[in-house]
């Protein structure tokens, strides 16, 4: 009998070999409103792009990114013809100052770059629960880009930085105020200089890892300011979720490998070096983390210093980061991932947006050309959608 049942099972099992698969069904998806077909996607996950791909949107999300002979559209659908175009997720700048700003946030959009993590310039007489009501309220149509917030920055007794926190008490409280008031993240600086200006007192370490732990406990991210390399090993210690800045100086590989163990991603900000003649070293540094298997997130630090110290910064697609970061050996497929997956993620969105998949918010950019073989085809802008909605056409 066991014997029976062996040789029976046997030849089931050979059979199942010898029968061509099923073709997998073809979804079939109806009450779409806005179809992009014919052109390459290039879908944020670093996954090989897709030719001749169909991009379904139904209200403000992707339903459907893939093959075009994958899916079957319904006629009512409005459809637009993309070919010779590549389709890409809306680009995500992970770092910019000034983004409370009506023209700003339309022009980064129009630009592509849908979703902006800014980090707000202290004023004296303005509350940030004013500027988040603004945003909520103010600038959520989709020609306005999205604007996520690391409120005031974070330091310590005289440092550097916009609130001073003196206790580890008042760095929790401080924490909660900002995310109670709108802030979707904590910005923090460990720092001993700005312009002009060195030996600053740092902040201390327990007050960093209040604040680490009190943001924590909210289920949100903290993201460490720091330029120096001295001090980069203890924003890593204390469990920072990115660094933003790489290093003017040169950082020690242990450092960085501690880092990619941690899965910290770096905003490089290669542009504001440019000014400030470190732009080589940073790049170095960039280079390493990247060799040492490090995420990198695209920002530019757009505002971080004015014009006319740095004109290299652009309100828009940031063109100079890029070819920074391409100088710094990242391969273009590296950074359109970091531009998209990554940034969304750095800004606490990665479930959200920053991918072409179904369930993610339609944000689209579609250029002419090819970014993998051509990083300008950037900006050449075909086509912007934001929010399910077709912003420039």
């Amino acid at each position: 009998m066991r014997t029976t049942s062996v040789a029976l099972l046997a030849a089931l099992c050979l059979a199942a070999l010898a029968c061509p698969t099923e073709p997998e069904p073809e979804p079939f998806l109806t009450g779409a409103d806005l179809v992009l077909v014919g052109g390459t996607l290039i879908d944020g996950t670093g996954a090989s792009p897709i030719a001749d791909a169909a991009v379904v949107i139904r209200g403000d999300l992707i339903v459907f990114a893939g093959r075009r002979s994958r899916v079957t559209i319904a006629a009512e659908a409005e459809t637009l013809n993309v070919g010779g175009a590549t389709i890409l997720p809306g680009f995500v700048n992970a770092h910019v100052h000034n983004g409370y700003s009506a023209v700003n946030l339309e022009a980064w959009a129009g630009h592509g770059v849908t979703t902006v993590r800014d980090e707000t310039i202290l004023t004296s007489g303005v509350r940030l629960i004013d500027l988040i009501i603004q945003r909520d309220t103010g600038w959520s149509e989709p020609r306005f880009a999205r604007l996520v917030s690391a409120g005031w920055m974070l330091t310590g007794p005289g440092g550097y930085g916009w609130i001073r926190l003196a206790t580890a008490e008042e760095a929790r409280s401080k924490v909660n105020e900002e995310l109670d008031q709108g802030a979707d993240l904590i910005k923090v600086a460990v720092e001993d200089r700005t312009i002009g200006t060195t030996d600053l007192p740092v902040i201390p370490t327990e007050i960093l890892q209040a604040i680490v732990a009190a943001t924590h406990e909210r289920h949100r991210r903290v993201s460490a300011h720091v330029t120096d390399a001295q001090f980069l090993q203890r924003v890593v210690d204390a469990g920072v979720d990115d660094v933003a800045h790489t290093q003017w100086d040169a950082v020690p590989d242990a450092v960085l490998r501690r880092m990619v163990e941690r899965g910290i991603p770096l905003v490089p900000t290669l542009t504001v070096y440019d000014a400030t003649g470190a732009l080589a070293q940073a790049q170095a540094n960039l280079r390493r983390f990247v060799q040492l298997g490090g995420t990198v997130a695209l920002g530019d630090d757009f505002g971080g210093l004015p014009t006319t110290l740095n004109p290299q910064f652009v309100l828009g697609m940031p063109m100079p980061e890029i070819r920074w970061m391409a100088e710094a050996g990242m391969t273009p497929m590296q950074i359109m991932v970091a531009a998209t997956r990554n940034a969304a993620r750095v800004c606490g969105l990665g479930s959200q947006l920053g991918t072409l998949e179904a369930g993610k918010a339609a944000d689209v950019l579609v250029v002419n050309g090819n970014p993998l073989s051509d990083l300008e085809a950037l900006t050449a802008v075909r086509l912007v959608i934001h929010r399910g909605v077709v912003i420039r056409n």
